[in-house]
């Protein structure tokens, strides 16, 4: 069993690894610095709109959350438009990801199929960074819509 917070960024619902989870709170009250950057702790992190990196039209997100798995590397704000809840997850509860342009399938390993029976919920990838080069080639103009066959 593993633990994971379940966010959602723009149309899509990310399961991340809440053992990488920092911190979760309100945007409103973070100081935002010069690009894309924020304070967080007395600490300059990246903050990176997760429903844009994933190539979707970005609204203004309302929570943040502090994730990084790494000890040494610093980790990044994800700006997310809703936070969901934990889930407890065994490796029954995982399906294949389904048949995804590479732009996708390099950030997520797995789905969820939720309670619903509808939603699809996406596990990102353990241990992904996000670095200056994935968020160039995130932004990077694509014809194909990284979530889209």
């Amino acid at each position: 069993m593993a633990i994971y917070l379940q966010v959602r960024a723009g149309p899509v619902h990310v399961l991340l690894d809440a053992l990488a989870v920092h911190e979760v709170l309100s945007l409103d009250k973070l100081n935002s610095g010069a690009g894309d950057h924020c304070e967080w702790r007395n600490t300059v992190l990246k903050a990176l709109n997760l429903a844009a990196f994933l190539g979707f039209d970005a609204s203004k997100p309302d929570m943040g959350v502090v994730f990084g798995s790494d000890q040494v590397a610093l980790p990044v704000m994800l700006q997310v438009d809703e936070v969901i809840r934990l889930r407890d997850l065994s490796p029954a509860d995982w399906s294949p990801l389904p048949h995804v342009p590479m732009a996708t399938r390099q950030y997520f390993d797995a789905i969820y199929l939720d309670a619903d029976g509808v939603t699809q919920v996406y596990r990102l990838i353990k241990g992904l960074h996000f670095g200056t080069q994935a968020v160039s080639q995130a932004a990077a103009p694509d014809a194909a819509h990284p979530m889209n066959p």
